[in-house]
């Protein structure tokens, strides 16, 4: 898959907001390669729908360096804005927990540790239940020297 570099990436994922994070994994058990049952997590249905639609709207676009090299020097600015839709409710540090989650998932940044506290925030609106959706601005800061 070719992966395009950009220094801003801005996309709205429409009908659809970050799942909490209560409800981002499920236990599950199986069997592991040594023949022995393992207890582990994995994703809910609605959190790899959501994860799969981030994806989508990010068409393969990347703010990550292609290098390890460059990757080990980089931080994000990310902005989500969460529109609510009717009946839906939720607080900020949920969805930003599986609002990042997924920019991992589809590749538009390498690791959600790289993200600038400072520079980054996730605004939770409930005036706007008629228009539920996610928008994402992600940035590529500058290494500081």
């Amino acid at each position: 898959m070719l992966v395009e570099t950009e220094q801003l990436i801005v996309f709205t994922v429409p009908h659809l907001t970050p799942v909490t994070v209560n409800h981002i994994y499920k236990t599950c058990y199986y069997n592991g390669r040594d023949g022995v049952a393992h207890r582990g997590k994995k994703l809910t249905p609605e959190a790899k729908a959501f994860c799969d639609a981030v994806a989508i709207f990010a068409r393969g676009r990347s703010v990550a360096p292609l290098t390890n090299n460059e990757r080990k020097k980089v931080r994000y600015a990310v902005r989500i804005d969460v529109y609510l839709g009717p009946n839906a409710r939720g607080d900020f540090d949920n969805f930003w927990k599986n609002g990042l989650d997924a920019l991992v998932y589809c590749g538009v940044i390498h690791s959600d540790a790289c993200v600038d506290g400072e520079e980054s925030r996730c605004v939770v609106h409930k005036d706007e239940r008629h228009d539920p959706r996610t928008m994402y601005t992600v940035t590529r800061l500058e290494p500081k020297c």
